[in-house]
């Protein structure tokens, strides 16, 4: 059962790839990896923010194609493609070269259990801790870790050591998968092996935390205020209400498999199971709920706190639950419904992030080759969701389709940036200036040198 369901698992990643082909400008041209390319053009290497050398993984495919001067939608798509082809291999390394197919089939759901518009937001590196801590797991269960060779080791302490450093919360799907495999009666997991590797990990994440500190995980905690300023009302929250919405609405899958785990393990009355489970699950939901109460969090962003959500789902339906349904034969069936409508979804998505663009080429359009900074408008926040961006996704967005590159920068208060109207040889970003002098002449094409920034009020 397991096997069969994990190939037919390679036949959705091979859509998904297709996917991340026909919506790369929709994945990339989007905040943060328009961010990244710009500089991975830049240092004409990789950039990794605050310590996250993971992201090595998802951006050697792009590196390779500045390194060879490719064009830069080429390069644009193989930074879509990559993301995708990172979860693929891992799927692939977990299945197919360590044979743990139920582990494999964790990532998969990681992958299509809910994701919506996360599948869009491709910088998600908790997902992308996620999938490579699946594999660690897939490589503590398989016969290379019961030889305990030194290399073994070295092999398990990198691949721990990136996932600490990838990002903070993969601390909480470690532990809970810990001890999930601690209740569960699994003879390929040695018990001293799953405390050695929770011992690692929370070893170099006390060190992280101490010798690696960094702004952007701190600010990113701050949200941890919420459980005093809110208390006790914590479940009338809008992202309480948001979640439950979703869970009718696109997220259906999290009921049904929830029902489905807590049936079965108070059917066959394996508590702890279930209160492991129970905690796990509502402890991290409300915890991320508190911390981001309101709706001043995108949905791009807070669907992305909750892919450990699908670890918690996951594991015990596949581990627990399938085995049942397949005495039916239903177990099948019901991943391959999952598979087609998380494809379908992922795929309807799509539409919002293409008006996105399309909103993107109306401006470009009616700024056409004019250096522009303009006040943005309800229409503009809501489209584009965020503005800090823009500089990055018009330049993108210009150069690949008009073949010049476009100045523009659509910002809360236009008048903070007045002393940009002398700027005329040199293009504006959220964070400073750089002079066309230092840029690409390749992935750059300026035509307006003569005048300054226009400022639109």
């Amino acid at each position: 059962m397991y096997k069969r369901s994990y190939l037919s698992g390679i036949v959705a990643y091979v859509v998904l790839l297709v996917f991340a082909l026909w919506f790369y400008k929709e994945r990339i041209i989007f905040l943060d990896t328009a961010f990244s390319l710009f500089h991975i053009i830049q240092n004409n290497s990789f950039t990794i923010p605050v310590y996250r050398f993971g992201n090595v993984f998802n951006q050697w495919l792009p590196v390779l194609a500045i390194k060879a001067h490719m064009p830069l939608g080429k390069a644009v798509m193989s930074y879509s493609f990559g993301y995708m082809l990172y979860y693929f291999m891992c799927y692939l390394i977990s299945g197919s070269l360590l044979k743990q197919y139920k582990l494999a089939l964790v990532i998969l759901l990681l992958n299509l259990l809910f994701v919506t518009d996360t599948f869009y937001w491709v910088t998600s590196e908790l997902a992308q801790s996620i999938a490579l801590l699946i594999v660690a797991l897939s490589f503590a269960r398989s016969k290379l870790l019961a030889a305990r060779g030194p290399v073994v080791w070295i092999v398990m302490a990198a691949l721990l050591i990136t996932v600490a450093f990838f990002h903070p919360l993969a601390v909480f799907v470690l532990l809970y998968a810990i001890l999930f495999f601690q209740l569960q009666d699994d003879v390929q997991l040695n018990k001293k092996v799953l405390n050695t590797i929770c011992g690692l990990f929370m070893a170099v994440v006390v060190i992280k935390a101490g010798a690696f500190r960094n702004i952007y995980d701190h600010n990113s905690m701050s949200g941890m205020k919420n459980f005093i300023t809110h208390f006790p009302d914590y479940f009338t929250l809008y992202s309480n209400r948001q979640f439950l919405h979703r869970c009718l609405t696109v997220y259906y899958w999290i009921p049904i498999l929830f029902a489905a785990i807590v049936v079965r393990y108070s059917r066959s009355k394996e508590w702890k199971k279930l209160w492991l489970f129970l905690l796990a699950f509502g402890g991290y939901l409300l915890l991320v709920n508190v911390s981001f109460p309101g709706p001043e969090t995108k949905a791009f962003y807070i669907e992305s706190l909750y892919m450990p959500l699908s670890v918690f789902l996951a594991l015990p339906f596949i581990f627990d639950v399938l085995p049942l349904l397949e005495k039916r034969k239903l177990a099948l069936p019901l991943l391959l419904l999952i598979m087609v409508s998380g494809l379908l979804r992922i795929y309807n998505t799509g539409s919002r992030y293409t008006a996105r663009l399309n909103y993107e080429r109306a401006i470009l359009h009616k700024y056409d080759g004019i250096k522009v900074i303009v006040k943005a408008t309800p229409a503009d926040n809501d489209t584009l969701q965020m503005l800090w961006g823009t500089p990055y996704e018009f330049w993108l967005l210009s150069t690949i389709e008009q073949h010049k590159t476009a100045s523009i920068v659509i910002d809360a208060d236009p008048v903070y940036r007045a002393w940009a109207t002398r700027l005329n040889k040199s293009l504006l970003v959220n964070w400073g200036t750089y002079p066309y002098t230092g840029l690409s002449v390749q992935y750059f094409h300026f035509t307006d040198t003569t005048t300054g920034y226009t400022l639109i009020k």
